[in-house]
Protein backbone atom coordinates (compact mmCIF):
# COMPACT_ATOMS: atom_id res chain seq x y z
CA UNK A 1 0.00 0.00 0.00
CA UNK A 2 1.19 3.52 -0.96
CA UNK A 3 2.59 5.63 2.29
CA UNK A 4 1.19 8.55 0.89
CA UNK A 5 -2.38 6.93 0.84
CA UNK A 6 -2.15 6.10 4.07
CA UNK A 7 -1.33 9.62 5.32
CA UNK A 8 -3.81 11.00 3.13
CA UNK A 9 -6.34 7.99 5.06
CA UNK A 10 -5.30 9.24 8.46
CA UNK A 11 -5.97 12.95 7.69
CA UNK A 12 -9.46 11.97 6.48
CA UNK A 13 -8.67 13.04 2.99
CA UNK A 14 -9.36 10.04 0.71
CA UNK A 15 -12.15 9.10 -1.27
CA UNK A 16 -14.76 6.31 -0.68
CA UNK A 17 -12.68 4.35 -3.30
CA UNK A 18 -9.88 4.78 -1.55
CA UNK A 19 -11.07 3.80 1.78
CA UNK A 20 -12.38 0.48 0.61
CA UNK A 21 -8.94 -0.19 -1.01
CA UNK A 22 -7.27 0.32 1.94
CA UNK A 23 -10.05 -1.38 4.21
CA UNK A 24 -9.65 -4.51 1.55
CA UNK A 25 -5.81 -4.41 1.71
CA UNK A 26 -6.20 -4.56 5.70
CA UNK A 27 -8.90 -7.36 5.74
CA UNK A 28 -5.99 -9.60 2.69
CA UNK A 29 -3.65 -9.56 5.81
CA UNK A 30 -2.12 -13.49 6.04
CA UNK A 31 0.80 -12.73 7.89
CA UNK A 32 0.40 -9.43 9.53
CA UNK A 33 2.58 -7.59 7.11
CA UNK A 34 0.01 -4.89 6.35
CA UNK A 35 -1.61 -4.52 9.95
CA UNK A 36 2.62 -3.82 10.61
CA UNK A 37 2.59 -1.52 8.04
CA UNK A 38 -0.24 0.51 8.76
CA UNK A 39 0.72 0.45 12.42
CA UNK A 40 4.34 2.07 10.75
CA UNK A 41 2.61 4.47 8.64
CA UNK A 42 0.47 6.20 11.62
CA UNK A 43 3.38 6.45 14.34
CA UNK A 44 4.79 8.90 11.22
CA UNK A 45 2.02 10.53 10.78
CA UNK A 46 1.40 10.83 14.75
CA UNK A 47 5.12 12.15 14.30
CA UNK A 48 4.89 14.60 11.49
CA UNK A 49 1.43 15.54 12.92
CA UNK A 50 3.37 16.19 16.77
CA UNK A 51 6.11 18.44 15.46
CA UNK A 52 4.10 20.34 12.71
CA UNK A 53 4.05 23.82 12.98
CA UNK A 54 0.43 25.22 12.04
CA UNK A 55 -0.07 27.28 8.84
CA UNK A 56 -0.91 30.60 9.16
CA UNK A 57 -3.89 31.33 6.27
CA UNK A 58 -2.31 34.42 4.80
CA UNK A 59 0.34 31.90 4.01
CA UNK A 60 -1.13 29.40 1.57
CA UNK A 61 1.49 27.43 -0.49
CA UNK A 62 0.74 25.78 -3.94
CA UNK A 63 -0.12 22.45 -4.60
CA UNK A 64 3.49 21.27 -5.42
CA UNK A 65 4.91 23.64 -2.71
CA UNK A 66 2.60 21.52 -0.23
CA UNK A 67 3.43 17.90 -1.88
CA UNK A 68 7.58 18.97 -1.53
CA UNK A 69 7.26 20.12 2.35
CA UNK A 70 5.14 16.80 2.65
CA UNK A 71 7.57 14.35 0.87
CA UNK A 72 10.40 15.92 2.83
CA UNK A 73 8.28 16.10 6.24
CA UNK A 74 7.89 11.88 5.35
CA UNK A 75 11.51 11.46 4.49
CA UNK A 76 12.61 13.21 7.69
CA UNK A 77 9.79 11.00 10.01
CA UNK A 78 11.15 8.16 7.98
CA UNK A 79 14.75 8.79 9.29
CA UNK A 80 13.81 9.30 12.46
CA UNK A 81 11.08 6.50 12.85
CA UNK A 82 13.94 4.34 11.54
CA UNK A 83 16.86 5.58 14.32
CA UNK A 84 14.13 5.34 17.19
CA UNK A 85 13.12 1.89 15.95
CA UNK A 86 16.77 0.65 15.41
CA UNK A 87 17.53 2.13 19.48
CA UNK A 88 14.16 0.58 20.46
CA UNK A 89 15.08 -2.57 19.08
CA UNK A 90 17.97 -2.89 20.54
CA UNK A 91 17.70 -2.25 23.98
CA UNK A 92 14.40 -4.37 23.78
CA UNK A 93 16.98 -7.35 22.32
CA UNK A 94 19.36 -6.19 25.05
CA UNK A 95 16.17 -6.69 28.10
CA UNK A 96 15.53 -10.09 26.69
CA UNK A 97 19.00 -11.66 26.39
CA UNK A 98 19.36 -10.27 29.55
CA UNK A 99 16.15 -11.99 31.22
CA UNK A 100 17.69 -15.50 30.06
CA UNK A 101 20.28 -16.82 32.22
CA UNK A 102 22.28 -19.90 31.77
CA UNK A 103 24.06 -21.96 34.45
CA UNK A 104 27.69 -23.37 34.48
CA UNK A 105 28.62 -26.65 36.96
CA UNK A 106 32.04 -27.46 37.55
CA UNK A 107 32.72 -31.08 38.20
CA UNK A 108 34.57 -32.52 40.46
CA UNK A 109 38.38 -32.60 40.42
CA UNK A 110 38.23 -29.71 38.27
CA UNK A 111 38.37 -26.00 38.32
CA UNK A 112 37.42 -23.29 35.41
CA UNK A 113 38.30 -19.72 33.83
CA UNK A 114 35.69 -17.71 31.76
CA UNK A 115 35.55 -14.08 30.94
CA UNK A 116 32.15 -13.02 30.79
CA UNK A 117 31.23 -10.19 27.72
CA UNK A 118 32.33 -7.43 30.00
CA UNK A 119 35.87 -8.22 29.98
CA UNK A 120 35.24 -9.72 33.97
CA UNK A 121 37.63 -12.77 34.51
CA UNK A 122 35.91 -15.84 36.99
CA UNK A 123 37.85 -18.94 38.37
CA UNK A 124 35.55 -21.42 39.43
CA UNK A 125 36.35 -23.75 42.02
CA UNK A 126 35.58 -27.46 42.02
CA UNK A 127 31.90 -28.61 42.24
CA UNK A 128 30.44 -24.81 41.93
CA UNK A 129 27.38 -23.79 40.07
CA UNK A 130 26.74 -20.19 39.02
CA UNK A 131 24.26 -18.89 36.89
CA UNK A 132 24.53 -15.48 34.57
CA UNK A 133 22.69 -13.79 31.85
CA UNK A 134 23.40 -14.61 28.24
CA UNK A 135 24.10 -10.77 28.29
CA UNK A 136 24.00 -8.40 30.91
CA UNK A 137 21.03 -5.33 30.95
CA UNK A 138 21.74 -1.62 30.51
CA UNK A 139 21.44 -0.77 34.30
CA UNK A 140 23.35 -3.67 36.01
CA UNK A 141 25.66 -6.95 35.86
CA UNK A 142 24.11 -9.38 37.97
CA UNK A 143 25.57 -13.14 38.67
CA UNK A 144 24.21 -15.66 41.06
CA UNK A 145 26.50 -17.82 42.24
CA UNK A 146 24.32 -20.95 43.69
CA UNK A 147 26.87 -22.97 45.26
CA UNK A 148 30.68 -23.45 45.96
CA UNK A 149 33.94 -21.07 45.56
CA UNK A 150 34.64 -18.00 43.39
CA UNK A 151 37.39 -15.44 42.14
CA UNK A 152 35.99 -12.55 40.58
CA UNK A 153 37.95 -10.02 38.95
CA UNK A 154 35.50 -7.42 37.98
CA UNK A 155 35.92 -4.99 35.20
CA UNK A 156 34.94 -1.46 35.93
CA UNK A 157 31.93 0.17 34.65
CA UNK A 158 30.67 2.90 36.64
CA UNK A 159 27.19 3.29 34.64
CA UNK A 160 26.36 -0.53 36.04
CA UNK A 161 27.53 -2.55 39.14
CA UNK A 162 28.74 -5.71 39.34
CA UNK A 163 26.45 -7.91 41.40
CA UNK A 164 27.31 -11.18 43.00
CA UNK A 165 24.25 -12.94 44.45
CA UNK A 166 24.58 -15.25 46.99
CA UNK A 167 21.96 -17.40 49.66
CA UNK A 168 23.13 -15.38 52.37
CA UNK A 169 24.24 -11.66 51.08
CA UNK A 170 24.16 -9.46 47.43
CA UNK A 171 27.78 -8.14 46.36
CA UNK A 172 28.03 -5.40 44.79
CA UNK A 173 31.24 -3.67 43.25
CA UNK A 174 32.16 -1.55 40.35
CA UNK A 175 35.99 -2.93 39.74
CA UNK A 176 37.84 -5.03 41.88
CA UNK A 177 39.19 -8.97 42.80
CA UNK A 178 37.29 -10.78 45.67
CA UNK A 179 36.77 -14.46 46.76
CA UNK A 180 33.14 -15.50 47.34
CA UNK A 181 32.42 -18.89 49.06
CA UNK A 182 28.82 -20.07 49.49
CA UNK A 183 27.70 -23.19 50.69
CA UNK A 184 23.89 -23.27 51.87
CA UNK A 185 23.50 -26.55 52.88
CA UNK A 186 25.96 -26.10 55.19
CA UNK A 187 25.22 -22.73 56.12
CA UNK A 188 28.80 -21.49 55.00
CA UNK A 189 29.55 -18.28 53.27
CA UNK A 190 32.68 -15.87 53.10
CA UNK A 191 33.96 -12.72 51.54
CA UNK A 192 37.34 -12.26 51.25
CA UNK A 193 38.31 -8.35 49.49
CA UNK A 194 42.00 -8.52 47.38
CA UNK A 195 41.58 -5.53 45.94
CA UNK A 196 39.57 -2.47 45.38
CA UNK A 197 36.15 -2.03 47.54
CA UNK A 198 32.67 -4.18 47.73
CA UNK A 199 29.20 -3.80 49.75
CA UNK A 200 28.03 -6.71 51.19
CA UNK A 201 24.06 -6.26 51.86
CA UNK A 202 23.02 -9.54 53.96
CA UNK A 203 20.15 -11.26 53.52
CA UNK A 204 19.98 -12.51 56.69
CA UNK A 205 18.28 -11.75 59.42
CA UNK A 206 19.62 -8.50 60.44
CA UNK A 207 19.83 -7.13 56.84
CA UNK A 208 23.27 -5.36 57.64
CA UNK A 209 25.87 -3.55 55.14
CA UNK A 210 29.10 -3.73 55.26
CA UNK A 211 32.09 -2.20 53.23
CA UNK A 212 35.09 -3.78 52.46
CA UNK A 213 38.31 -3.05 52.28
CA UNK A 214 41.51 -5.08 50.65
CA UNK A 215 42.14 -7.74 53.43
CA UNK A 216 38.72 -7.65 54.78
CA UNK A 217 36.98 -10.77 54.84
CA UNK A 218 33.21 -11.50 56.10
CA UNK A 219 32.06 -14.93 57.35
CA UNK A 220 28.81 -16.25 58.37
CA UNK A 221 28.58 -17.18 62.37
CA UNK A 222 25.43 -18.26 64.01
CA UNK A 223 23.44 -17.04 61.60
CA UNK A 224 25.17 -13.39 61.04
CA UNK A 225 27.64 -11.76 59.30
CA UNK A 226 31.27 -11.01 60.88
CA UNK A 227 34.18 -9.16 59.82
CA UNK A 228 37.30 -9.71 60.27
CA UNK A 229 40.78 -9.23 59.04
CA UNK A 230 43.18 -11.92 56.92
CA UNK A 231 47.09 -11.82 57.12
CA UNK A 232 47.88 -13.37 54.12
CA UNK A 233 45.52 -13.05 50.54
CA UNK A 234 47.56 -15.68 49.34
CA UNK A 235 45.20 -18.47 51.15
CA UNK A 236 42.42 -17.06 50.14
CA UNK A 237 42.99 -17.49 45.84
CA UNK A 238 45.36 -19.96 46.16
CA UNK A 239 42.93 -22.73 44.85
CA UNK A 240 42.88 -20.57 41.94
CA UNK A 241 46.42 -22.45 41.66
CA UNK A 242 44.93 -25.85 42.37
CA UNK A 243 45.96 -25.68 45.80
CA UNK A 244 43.84 -26.01 49.05
CA UNK A 245 45.37 -23.80 52.58
CA UNK A 246 44.13 -26.31 55.72
CA UNK A 247 46.14 -23.90 58.15
CA UNK A 248 43.58 -22.69 60.22
CA UNK A 249 40.45 -24.00 59.06
CA UNK A 250 38.21 -25.90 60.86
CA UNK A 251 37.91 -29.40 60.29
CA UNK A 252 34.20 -29.82 59.40
CA UNK A 253 34.62 -26.42 56.97
CA UNK A 254 38.24 -28.28 55.30
CA UNK A 255 36.00 -31.63 54.81
CA UNK A 256 32.96 -30.16 53.08
CA UNK A 257 35.31 -28.00 50.93
CA UNK A 258 36.95 -31.90 49.69
CA UNK A 259 33.32 -33.53 49.37
CA UNK A 260 33.02 -30.54 46.97
CA UNK A 261 35.88 -30.78 45.45
CA UNK A 262 36.22 -34.26 45.01
CA UNK A 263 32.46 -35.19 44.51
CA UNK A 264 32.51 -37.72 47.45
CA UNK A 265 30.32 -37.90 50.92
CA UNK A 266 32.33 -37.92 54.02
CA UNK A 267 30.91 -38.76 56.98
CA UNK A 268 32.51 -37.72 60.35
CA UNK A 269 31.94 -39.88 63.16
CA UNK A 270 34.28 -39.32 65.14
CA UNK A 271 32.78 -38.34 68.87
CA UNK A 272 34.90 -35.44 69.11
CA UNK A 273 35.69 -33.24 65.68
CA UNK A 274 39.59 -33.63 65.17
CA UNK A 275 42.05 -30.43 64.74
CA UNK A 276 44.55 -30.11 62.35
CA UNK A 277 47.76 -28.86 63.72
CA UNK A 278 49.67 -27.98 60.87
CA UNK A 279 50.75 -24.17 61.43
CA UNK A 280 51.91 -23.85 57.32
CA UNK A 281 51.24 -25.55 54.25
CA UNK A 282 49.13 -26.38 51.38
CA UNK A 283 47.60 -29.51 49.51
CA UNK A 284 48.20 -29.94 45.97
CA UNK A 285 44.39 -31.33 44.24
CA UNK A 286 46.05 -32.66 41.55
CA UNK A 287 47.13 -35.40 44.17
CA UNK A 288 44.41 -36.90 45.05
CA UNK A 289 41.74 -37.43 47.36
CA UNK A 290 43.73 -40.03 49.74
CA UNK A 291 46.92 -37.94 49.59
CA UNK A 292 44.63 -34.78 51.34
CA UNK A 293 43.39 -37.32 53.65
CA UNK A 294 46.63 -38.80 54.54
CA UNK A 295 48.69 -35.69 54.55
CA UNK A 296 45.74 -34.31 57.41
CA UNK A 297 46.02 -37.33 59.24
CA UNK A 298 49.19 -36.91 60.20
CA UNK A 299 49.04 -33.94 61.98
CA UNK A 300 45.43 -34.80 63.70
CA UNK A 301 43.93 -37.11 65.67
CA UNK A 302 41.79 -39.18 63.29
CA UNK A 303 41.69 -41.92 61.14
CA UNK A 304 40.22 -42.84 57.72
CA UNK A 305 38.77 -45.25 55.06
CA UNK A 306 36.60 -45.53 52.66
CA UNK A 307 33.00 -47.85 52.64
CA UNK A 308 33.18 -50.64 50.33
CA UNK A 309 29.51 -50.04 49.42
CA UNK A 310 28.84 -46.53 48.90
CA UNK A 311 32.18 -45.25 48.54
CA UNK A 312 32.06 -42.61 51.23
CA UNK A 313 35.02 -41.64 53.68
CA UNK A 314 34.31 -42.57 57.06
CA UNK A 315 36.38 -40.01 59.71
CA UNK A 316 36.71 -41.90 62.77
Amino acid sequence: MDTYKLMKYFRCATTPDEEAEIDRWLADDPDGSHAKAFKDAHLIFSGMTVHARPEKPAARKSGHLRRFLFAAGLAASLVLVSVVSAIVSRNETVDALAAMTQKVSVPAGRSLQMTLPDGTEIWLNAGTEMEYPAVFSRKSRNVRLISGEALFDVAKDNDRPFVVETFASDISVLGTRFNVYADEQNNDFSAALLRGSIKVTSRLADNSEYILEPKDVIKMEDGRLCLDRMDDTGKVDCWTRGLIDVVGVPFDELMHRLERIYGVDIIITAEELPVVHYTWGKIRVSEGLEHALTVLEKASDFTWERDSESGAVLIR
